[in-house]
């Protein structure tokens, strides 16, 4: 016989076993090679993530909203995620901390574990339009205090400038 027994009951049997054979080879396909790594060593998920203050310097950012209607600010994050800061009422100011590395000149936010989340922008919106908030991106320290201002103006639309720190 070329066959076992239970390959050569039914089609209908062989059909079913025919597939669940496609599934084991399509789980089990990844199973014997490593997964890609930029350098030597194996690669290990989420080792790159650096945890706590330690080393980094608290940076007080504040936003003015200047405008006659409320702002929604957001912090664009690498990798494409983004973070609500909050909204800012008209003549209200937005208080929060970002976290300076002096080594690389990156700034981060803290997320609920204590992880260091990279801020490639911070960015505010309201209905005159949305603008980017310019972070100084140099290492060595950073100013203690980065204060902006919102306005809106009919031909400029949203705009927020540094106030001085």
């Amino acid at each position: 016989m070329l066959f076992p027994q239970w390959l050569s009951v039914s089609k209908q049997k062989t059909k079913a076993v025919g597939r669940h054979f496609v599934v084991f080879v399509a789980l089990s396909a990844g199973l014997g090679s490593p997964p890609a790594s930029a350098g030597s060593g194996a690669y290990v998920p989420y080792s790159g993530i650096i945890h706590g203050t330690e080393g980094a310097d608290p940076v007080k950012v504040t936003v003015t909203n200047d405008t006659g209607v409320a702002l929604n600010c957001e912090a664009a994050l690498a990798h494409w995620y983004s973070d609500k800061l909050g909204q800012v009422a008209p003549g209200e100011e937005l208080a929060l901390t970002l976290w300076h590395d002096p080594d690389t000149g990156v700034f981060n936010l803290m997320n609920a574990t204590d992880d260091r989340m990279p801020v490639e922008a911070l960015w505010c919106a309201s209905e005159a339009g949305r603008t980017r908030l310019t972070l100084p991106l140099a290492g060595g320290k950073a100013e203690a205090t980065l204060r902006y201002s919102c306005r809106a103006g009919e031909e400029t639309g949203l705009s927020c400038e540094t106030a001085g720190g």
